[in-house]
């Protein structure tokens, strides 16, 4: 829009509202020419990152399994002890892992496997 369209459009808004009410409404027509200016960013943002999501995660699986062929080819190389530190660790079994009840060791008489607020 040139400055002579600006001025023509300004001169009739003149002459239908008159000098008392234009600051008024350009003020309105401000705020909602930002709103429009607002959402239409918000809106190309939220394309552009529709767009951006499958690229990134292509390119993160890609990277990823770039370097897992690295990976890969360390592991076939022989390693010392000093690198591998699980080499002197005995493995553990489930049964170490396996929690054992505490309420065990007490007297029946003493325990309770109730839910609790249940009456008898």
């Amino acid at each position: 829009m040139g400055l002579s369209e600006i001025l023509l459009i300004l001169v009739v808004v003149l002459i239908l509202f008159g000098p008392e009410d234009l600051p008024v409404i350009a003020r309105s027509i401000g705020k909602l020419i930002f709103e429009i200016r607002k959402a239409t960013s918000e809106l190309t943002k939220e394309f552009q990152n529709t767009i951006d999501t499958p690229t990134s995660i292509m390119n993160k699986a890609f990277e990823q399994t770039t370097s897992s062929r690295g990976v890969e080819k360390d592991k076939d190389a022989p390693k010392s002890e000093a690198e591998d530190p699980e080499a002197d660790d005995e493995l553990l079994t489930y049964e170490d892992e396996v929690k054992k009840d505490p309420l065990a060791e007490l007297p029946l008489d003493m325990v309770s496997y109730e839910e609790k607020g249940a009456s008898r």
